[in-house]
């Protein structure tokens, strides 16, 4: 496997300010991701799985929730270290 530098989308922090709502919001697309299994527990990885979502919509495209639960999971730094990790030993 190619090293995992490589194959991560290139990461900005930005700070944002969310509302209540906002966060109860995000509390139901993790349960929502969380049955298809893969673990969406972080923030960041709720709010771009949130993103990819709503792009599709407004573009008037469809979507898949677990792809794009799998390919959040995966693009992530810490999942994608302990994966390859795991694929090494």
């Amino acid at each position: 496997m190619s090293d995992p530098d490589h194959v991560l989308p290139k990461r900005v922090v930005r700070t944002i300010t969310l509302t209540e709502d906002d966060l109860n919001m995000l509390d139901e697309i993790e349960r929502v991701l969380s049955k298809t299994g893969h673990r969406v527990k972080t923030d960041s990885k709720l709010i771009r799985a949130a993103v990819n979502v709503a792009s599709r919509v407004l573009q008037g495209k469809s979507y898949d929730v677990n792809e794009i639960a799998e390919r959040v999971v995966l693009e992530d730094g810490r999942s994608l270290s302990k994966f390859v990790a795991k694929k090494k030993a």
